[in-house]
């Protein structure tokens, strides 16, 4: 699997839902499982979602300020006779919803913990001053090493058994 986008029809692109009526949702789902602070926010045509989770860390309960944006989905459609180039808002938002959901539902019900389910989306304060997350941290350091290929390394310990076929 790459990261180009897939040549299908993107989930969620027929929904009536408004957006706005998505993000109220979402913040819904969140203060039910007891999230406290959440916060909208908008930056360079970025619209972004931040709440903050809870997680013990080494034996220390810790707030993690979770940052996530919406993704661009591109629309083109007809208006006043004419082709325009948009975005789908309700269906980013859509999009947005059920993924969130579906990770804090995992989390909730002992499938994984809040920081496995949200790690490239934690946000840090950098030395700098400068607030970035985890995931874009990542892409930079990427970009610095080479990921080792999944060739086979056989362990110390193992045992290579040679076997002959000998068929009848």
């Amino acid at each position: 699997m790459s990261s180009e986008k897939l040549r299908t029809k993107p989930p969620y692109s027929n929904t009536k839902v408004p957006f706005e009526k998505t993000k109220a949702k979402l913040e819904k789902l969140l203060r039910s499982y007891g999230v406290k602070k959440v916060v909208w926010a908008n930056n360079d045509n970025e619209e972004i979602l931040l709440f903050e989770a809870f997680t013990k860390i080494k034996g220390v309960q810790r707030g993690i300020t979770i940052q996530i944006k919406t993704p661009h989905i591109p629309l083109t459609k007809r208006q006043y006779g004419r082709l325009v180039h948009t975005e789908n808002k309700n269906q980013e938002w859509r999009l947005v919803f059920h993924w969130v959901k579906s990770k804090i539902e995992a989390v909730m019900w002992g499938l994984s913990t809040i920081e496995r389910e949200f790690l490239s989306e934690v946000s840090l304060k950098l030395p700098d001053g400068s607030v970035t997350t985890i995931g874009e941290r990542i892409e930079e350091v990427y970009e610095t090493i080479q990921s080792p290929s999944l060739e086979y390394h056989p362990t110390p310990n193992a045992k290579v058994i040679d076997v002959e076929v000998v068929e009848r």
